[in-house]
């Protein structure tokens, strides 16, 4: 499938990062979502992309960006792709192209996914972007989840944590942490909704960008083992968690609500008054209800699309 007349694509650059971010705002505004994104953000996802390989801009006939993607991809079997297009640029075809461009990526990498393995692309649109989702509709996608960003303002100071009887809370220690943490994240997230497992090649990439502060990296430890942990970080003033996680034999004892109040009063100690994160709206968790106990709100819903490209098996989680 070819681009309007006039279009053209290439892999994005750094210096491209306050188009995207203008880009992304005019979409979010547009389709009724809530302002916040900035250089800094586009940036701080960056480090985590390669732009080279696995993003692609979409610049109009007059050289201004017209649209945007991204991938992430998990371990060649399941692959998010998230896509924007200029509100002014809409309906000319290049939300068509940006999807078969995430489809293509992954045809082109199918041959390294296990064999036997099912694939599928998933596309995240925003709840209100009918358009887009009528789109994937057409284009064989299935409506098949949601997912939420939350957001709480910190102008009180949060509840004191209460952590279960016989546990500790310490800051991640770089060069000692990484592994141990790694396993106790897969095995505390080896029961969400179609995550095939993390590689620790990943993982380790989280502490190497520029935002990464290991004194925001929370664990909760029984003894010897990390029982939960809360990764955070700060970008443009703002708080965002990455990850919030309890593994199973500690679960239903609070220890969840306690790591992210402990997490929201560190935050506000450093002057960030806002925190937001992003959850699957049906965790078997109910992590979501977790979320609004500790105050959290819905700020913007998104519906996952999945497209399933080669039949087979789920590939084993965690």
């Amino acid at each position: 499938m070819d681009l309007p007349q006039g279009y053209s694509s290439r892999p994005p650059a750094p210096d491209d990062a306050d188009a995207v971010a203008g880009l992304m705002a005019a979409c979010v505004r547009a389709d009724g979502g809530a302002e916040g994104t900035s250089v800094e953000h586009v940036l701080d996802d960056w480090h985590e992309v390669d732009l080279g390989d696995e993003a692609v801009l979409v610049l109009g006939p007059d050289g201004a960006v017209a649209g945007y993607a991204d991938v992430v991809n998990r371990a060649f079997v399941s692959l998010s792709v998230y896509g924007y297009v200029h509100p002014g640029r809409r309906g000319r075809g290049v939300g068509a192209w940006l999807v078969r461009w995430g489809e293509n990526w992954m045809e082109e990498r199918m041959h390294l996914a296990p064999d036997g393995s099912r694939v599928a692309v998933r596309q995240y649109v925003i709840s209100t972007n009918t358009g887009a989702r009528r789109l994937l509709e057409n284009s064989g996608y299935e409506a098949v989840r949601a997912t939420y960003v939350m957001e709480v303002d910190l102008d009180d100071e949060p509840p004191e944590p209460e952590l279960p009887e016989g546990m500790t809370v310490s800051a991640f220690v770089p060069g000692r942490d990484e592994r141990r943490l790694f396993e106790a994240v897969e095995d505390a997230f080896r029961d969400v909704w179609g995550r095939p497992g993390g590689t620790f090649e990943r993982f380790v990439r989280m502490t190497e960008g520029e935002n990464f502060d290991p004194s925001l990296w929370l664990l909760a430890m029984d003894g010897g083992e990390i029982a939960g942990m809360i990764l955070c970080k700060a970008v443009a003033g703002e708080g965002w968690v990455d990850v919030v996680g309890v593994r199973r034999p500690w679960r239903r004892r609070g220890l969840g609500l306690a790591l992210l109040r402990r997490a929201f009063g560190e935050y506000r100690r450093r002057g960030v008054r806002r925190v937001e994160l992003s959850v699957d709206a049906g965790s078997v968790t109910g992590a979501p209800r977790l979320y609004g106990r500790a105050g959290m709100r819905l700020k913007t819903a998104y519906v996952v699309y999945q497209k399933e490209l080669r039949s087979g098996e789920d590939f084993p989680v965690g």
